[in-house]
């Protein structure tokens, strides 16, 4: 497997990590949509608006985000937005967010975002989902929706998701799909889980890798980047673990491989299950 593959994966993840700090407070400015009744309660409805926004700042006035609306009703605690926009200044990159509506719940601290969420990073990624929720309470956005993220050759999918942005992890929950260019890809049926405290990928759950050097099956697979070079240095599969290359394969109860060394180390009863046609092949070239 191509040493940066999986790295691109851990970058593609910091676009839910970005998304996720947006917002904790901040200050709103709106434009009262002219009219009769346009300040009454009618069904409910306490104020109509024709544009709404609301800035994030730091304790040192610096903006964090921004979040706006072309339109917007607001009834009771809730603020019902249309086509809302949003941008979130992160340290290392810009998230810019949109999504078909919106509904800002001010006593709850959560916001809804509704229909064709579409989050793009300008380091190059794009996250899309049709519902998610972010509280400001526990600093997580969360969805029960298909996530999808593409951008800079890899793609990647999972049902439900989940980031939080204290605790500094991102999770796809099951039926997991990464791509990676040029040929490689990863399945898992459970999560993929991302730290980016420990510099960590892990996927659980009947893992599959396949690239153009062979199959990797195991129950669990660990991939470890190096913290200041940010290139793989250990990749760990744990449980029944097979490596396949054509018709031979490798069984282990784990197997250690390292970017040091490029050599993977077969740990717990290994065993190896050569194909007949490649032992001949072996054989008549005197190996």
């Amino acid at each position: 497997m191509n040493r940066k593959t999986l790295w691109i994966l851990l970058a593609a993840m910091v676009v839910i990590f970005t998304w996720s700090r947006w917002p904790a407070g901040g200050t709103k400015s709106v434009q009262e949509e002219g009219g009769e009744g346009s300040t009454g309660a009618l069904n409910g409805l306490e104020q109509k608006i024709m544009s709404f926004t609301i800035d994030g700042r730091s304790p040192k006035g610096v903006k964090q985000w921004h979040l706006e609306g072309n339109s917007a009703e607001i009834i009771g605690e809730n603020i019902h937005l249309n086509d809302l926009t949003a941008i979130a200044y992160g340290e290392e990159t810009t998230v810019n967010l949109t999504s078909d509506k919106g509904v800002y719940n001010k006593d709850k601290g959560e916001v809804e975002l509704i229909g064709n969420v579409n989050v793009t990073s300008d380091a190059g990624f794009t996250l899309k989902t049709e519902h998610a929720k972010w509280s400001q309470v526990t600093k997580e956005i969360f969805t029960d929706e298909v996530v999808h993220i593409t951008g800079k050759g890899v793609n990647a999918s999972g049902k439900g998701g989940m980031a939080n942005s204290e605790q500094k992890i991102a999770v796809l929950r099951e039926q997991v799909i990464v791509t990676m260019e040029p040929s490689t890809r990863v399945n898992c049926d459970g999560r993929l889980e991302v730290r980016y405290d420990e510099n960590t990928a892990v996927f659980h759950d009947n893992v599959k890798v396949v690239d153009k050097d062979g199959k990797l099956f195991s129950d669990k697979l660990t991939v470890n980047m190096d913290p200041e070079t940010k290139k793989l240095a250990m990749v760990v599969a744990e449980g029944n673990v097979k490596v396949k290359r054509g018709n031979s394969y490798t069984m282990s109860e784990k197997a250690i491989y390292t970017d040091s060394t490029r050599h993977a180390q077969l740990i717990g009863k290994p065993r190896v299950v050569i194909d007949p046609e490649q032992l001949s092949e072996i054989e008549g070239r005197g190996e």
